[in-house]
């Protein structure tokens, strides 16, 4: 005759302790990431500043001048000379220039230096 075995499966308690155990590592990762995530913007905006440091320092130099001169009446007005002149692929979303060719935090930038 055969023999019957009963269902084998899990208790309750071992599938509550699973989901317990997935929701703290899952709070572990996520508490990690927001760290890096931070890092990355930081890193963001210091190469975007010394992208614009240097593309500026660059024109000033190649046209011996002290000033750049603006292109439009935007808040990116002087960047635009320089992607104009190819010294700047784009305009930052997170610096401004001046005329002199100071980097400035742009309105509403993430960055704060």
């Amino acid at each position: 005759m055969s023999e019957q075995h009963p269902d084998q499966g899990f208790t309750l308690v071992e599938v509550l302790l699973v989901i317990m155990v997935l929701g703290l590592l899952s709070a572990i990762v996520v508490a990690t990431m927001g760290g890096f995530r931070a890092d990355a913007a930081d890193a963001g905006c210091a190469s975007d500043r010394r992208v614009l440091d240097t593309s500026a320092e660059a024109y000033l130099a190649q046209f011996a001048t002290k000033t750049i001169p603006a292109t439009g009446a935007s808040p990116d007005r002087y960047e635009l000379t320089l992607v104009a002149e190819r010294f700047l692929a784009r305009v930052s979303r997170l610096y401004d220039l001046d005329a002199s060719g100071n980097v400035v935090v742009a309105v509403d930038s993430p960055c704060t230096v």
